[in-house]
């Protein structure tokens, strides 16, 4: 039977993380943060907002879920003699700094419902995400918006017809990049005021030169206010229609069906022009319709499963309109990630409004390991620029290391075979 010996030699399991903090401040993020926040501390000791950033940023990249993870990390993380972590503490008062009143809309039946836009934070996402590359400016993007419930029972959190209590943020998504939040009650109608949310997205989007080539959303932003919001902000739209009396009237007086595939499924498609509102817009109606399965003729003949999409595109064929806008299911992984790699399970704060911050610069740890993954991935073959956080702890951050200080310098003893020295940022 071996032996086990105790050793007081300071060394980390989580030598890789040196790496992710050096692509921080190769990109120069500190500066855009600090320039757009101020500055935070005019003491020595004082914790800079970079420095809380890239703590929460470091937590997540080690396999943590939630700001309290930062203290079993820490006295791993402050072996690096470049970096300081702050404690979970310092990072909730932080957050709480950062915050923003709520905004309050009162509804045609008295109710009030409470948004947080935080637009100082919201505009520093967006100046990150241009800093680091993953957008440009003069870009035509591909935008798609959901609204995503957050499950918690914070003390302002309101009950939703998810039947659970939490917050119902409206998320603006660029291939996949975080490009903006707005955190709202978690019982307010997908529909209320969303044409006010992405009038500042999209006010946000164009002030930073992106242009935007194609909008997805689902039926939670099939209305009058909201579409024409959304076409006179973009070149196409597709957006998931809700059936009604009248559509489902049309959709029988349908008489040519055309047979494609779609995603390896047998399908029928045709489309005709909207009626329904805003008849001088000329939208068109995309429907797909797909046979039950095992069902059974009745007196009406063959029973279907309808699926409609409203659009301007009158060019692209039923088949690529429907294709194009299926494309927006890869954003429920991104909504996982958040929910499940970046925290928003674990929400720190008691209120909205700073739940709001959390979620924000969580959504920037999101972005900014999009953007390491690729890199990382470029040289290490075990990851793609896909791998999800649990994989990316196993096969890069996960090394056993030890700092050392030989003639008046740092070194970073890596005890591994992996190519680490391979790497470079920029």
């Amino acid at each position: 039977m071996a032996k086990v010996n105790i050793k007081s030699e300071k060394i980390t399991p989580f030598g890789g993380i040196y790496f992710a903090s050096k692509a921080f401040y190769a990109l120069s993020l500190d500066k855009v943060i600090n320039g757009t926040l101020g500055v935070r501390s005019s003491t020595y000791n004082g914790y800079q907002w970079d420095e809380l950033v890239l703590a929460m940023s470091d937590v997540f990249l080690c396999g943590g879920d939630c700001v309290e993870d930062v203290n079993r990390c820490e006295c791993h993380l402050r072996k690096s003699p470049e970096v300081r972590i702050p404690t979970s503490h310092t990072i909730g008062r932080a957050i709480k700094e950062l915050a923003n009143e709520d905004l309050k809309y009162k509804s045609s039946s008295g109710n009030v419902f409470r948004f947080n836009t935080n637009p100082r934070l919201n505009d520093l996402l967006m100046k990150l995400n241009m800093k680091m590359g993953l957008l440009k400016s003069g870009q035509t993007v591909n935008v798609d918006f959901d609204h995503v419930f957050v499950k918690t029972e914070k003390a302002d959190a309101k009950y939703s017809y998810k039947q659970a209590y939490g917050y119902f943020p409206g998320v603006v998504l660029i291939d996949g990049i975080i490009a903006y939040i707005e955190n709202r009650d978690g019982n307010t109608p997908v529909k209320f005021h969303q044409a006010d949310t992405l009038s500042r997205a999209f006010k946000l989007l164009h002030s930073n030169g992106l242009h935007i080539g194609v909008f997805r959303a689902d039926c939670g932003s099939y209305s009058e206010d909201i579409i024409r919001t959304v076409d006179g902000n973009c070149r196409i739209f597709y957006i998931r229609a809700l059936h009604s009396a009248s559509m489902y009237s049309r959709i029988q007086d349908i008489r040519e069906w055309k047979r494609v595939e779609i995603g390896s499924q047998e399908t029928e498609v045709a489309s005709f022009m909207s009626t329904q509102f805003m008849e001088d817009s000329h939208y068109r109606i995309v429907v797909q319709r797909t046979k039950e399965k095992d069902s059974t003729p009745d007196l009406f003949g063959e029973r279907y499963t309808y699926r409609c999409i409203i659009t301007n595109d009158w060019e692209s064929e039923e088949k690529s309109v429907i294709e194009t806008y299926n494309k927006r299911g890869a954003r429920e992984r991104d909504f996982d990630r958040l929910n499940n790699d970046f925290g928003w399970k674990h929400l720190p704060c008691s209120f909205l409004k700073e739940n709001t911050v959390y979620m924000i610069l969580t959504a920037f740890c999101m972005n900014f390991f999009s953007y390491f993954v690729r890199v990382v991935s470029s040289v290490f073959t075990s990851l793609s620029p896909t791998s999800r956080i649990k994989k990316f702890v196993f096969h890069f951050t996960a090394v056993c290391a030890k700092w050392t200080r030989t003639a008046r310098r740092w070194w970073l003893n890596l005890y591994t075979g992996m190519p680490y020295d391979k790497l470079s940022f920029g």
